[in-house]
């Protein structure tokens, strides 16, 4: 497909010449280079970051209307600046910039007036659905960031468990009560709920009780709710009564620029040809981009564990998950690090491996950072903290409360 795009580009250059003018031609426009041709969208890369914005926006049309009538269907263009334009400490992807182009655009600013709450919004119930790898937990992570509310993020499978035991238990008004808190709920992954009918109720009426408090509330699907298997018709009809946005697979343009700050400087000297390459072959989600990176790059035979976007530093991310932790529950930082088994520090400990891995590293990761600990010691912590998390209210709200 690039062959032919290539082939293409240079037959309508001199169309695009005699339309243009020679002076515009020659300043703005000889330097493009054709990226792809994907979805029906032409991908032209420009010099620098002037010329990107001022084709986009001044020449844009007549690209289009040059290439279509080559190619015989309609084409639209999107110029992006080389890598060359990006500053090495100014990446265009990172924990703080999320990578956004037409498949999760729609999604993406609805956070963005969520974090800048823009009055008159549809409604206070929010679903983002699409496939696994798709950015959805990584985009309600970044406005919870940036909003600076205190959501509460709860996993779907272990908020379905946690509703089963305290329907088992008797107990479901404990967590009714802590479910209606004023603040902001996401509730990652309402999909896990699937064939779950009692749980599904008991979902059900606390996302009416948030509606009528005016509480706002994040959901995330890997289907759109007509599409989850044996879901209750209620919940349902509630999830779709909230703003329903899907967020699609990553197009090519926002697979290259993930693909670019994977790779950092070397995307910009001699690896960049391989970068766009890998950039036109895999056209999945962002977590198979990763994987294919790395076999690419490395050689690896696995991927490391991650979510989508593997951009953070984990030293930096420990040492700061760190001091929360020894800061808000009063434990000593080396008795935190150390091989001690006081009640106490134990559970500190195991709040601190939960939350490390949340945060984005690995188990193997936070081992390491937590003097040589085993993976499968961190492994066990996590799942002893969060089966404590189901079973109490108090400790699921203490942990909870140092994300």
């Amino acid at each position: 497909m690039l062959s032919l795009l290539r082939e293409i580009w240079g037959r309508v250059q001199e169309d695009i010449k005699s339309k243009a003018g020679d002076a515009a031609y020659g300043s703005w426009i000889a330097d493009l280079r054709p990226l792809a041709l994907e979805r029906g969208t032409c991908f032209l890369e420009a010099p620098s970051r002037m010329a990107c914005e001022r084709i986009q926006r001044l020449y844009a049309p007549l690209l289009e209307e040059c290439i279509s009538g080559e190619m015989g269907t309609r084409i639209s263009v999107r110029v992006s600046p080389a890598p060359d334009a990006v500053l090495s400490d100014d990446l265009e992807v990172s924990p703080t910039r999320p990578v956004v182009d037409e498949c999760n655009k729609t999604s993406f600013l609805v956070l963005q007036n969520l974090v800048e709450k823009t009055p008159g919004l549809p409604s206070n119930l929010f679903l983002f659905y699409g496939e696994a790898g798709v950015g959805k937990t990584y985009l309600l992570r970044w406005w919870r960031d940036l909003s600076g509310d205190r959501a509460v993020i709860r996993d779907g499978l272990a908020l379905r468990k946690a509703f089963q035991i305290k329907v088992r238990d008797q107990k479901v008004a404990d967590l009714e009560q802590e479910l209606t808190d004023p603040r902001p709920l996401v509730i990652d992954g309402v999909h896990r709920f699937s064939r779950h009918r009692r749980a599904q109720r008991e979902l059900g009426r606390i996302l009416k009780a948030r509606g009528a408090l005016d509480i706002l509330t994040l959901i995330t699907s890997r289907w759109h709710p007509r599409e989850i298997w044996d879901l209750d018709p209620v919940l349902e009809s509630f999830l779709l009564s909230g703003f329903v946005s899907q967020i699609k697979l990553p197009g090519h343009s926002a697979r290259l620029r993930y693909l670019r700050a994977l790779e950092g400087s070397a995307a910009r000297n001699g690896r960049a040809s391989a970068v766009e390459t890998l950039a036109r072959k895999v056209s999945g989600s962002f977590r198979d981009l990763q994987r294919a990176w790395a076999l690419e790059r490395h050689g690896l035979q696995h991927e490391r564990h991650g979510r989508y976007l593997q951009l953070i530093d984990p030293s930096r991310e420990f040492r700061r998950i760190l001091d929360r932790v020894v800061e808000r529950l009063g434990v000593p930082r080396e008795e935190l690090l150390g091989k001690g088994q006081a009640r106490r520090i134990t559970r500190a400990r195991q709040a601190l491996a939960w939350l490390l891995v949340k945060a984005g590293l690995s188990q193997a990761e936070v081992g390491r950072h937590m003097n040589g600990r085993s993976r499968a010691a961190i492994s066990y912590c996590v799942k002893t903290i969060e089966k404590r998390m189901a079973n109490s209210h108090e400790v699921r709200k203490l942990v909870e409360g140092l994300l």
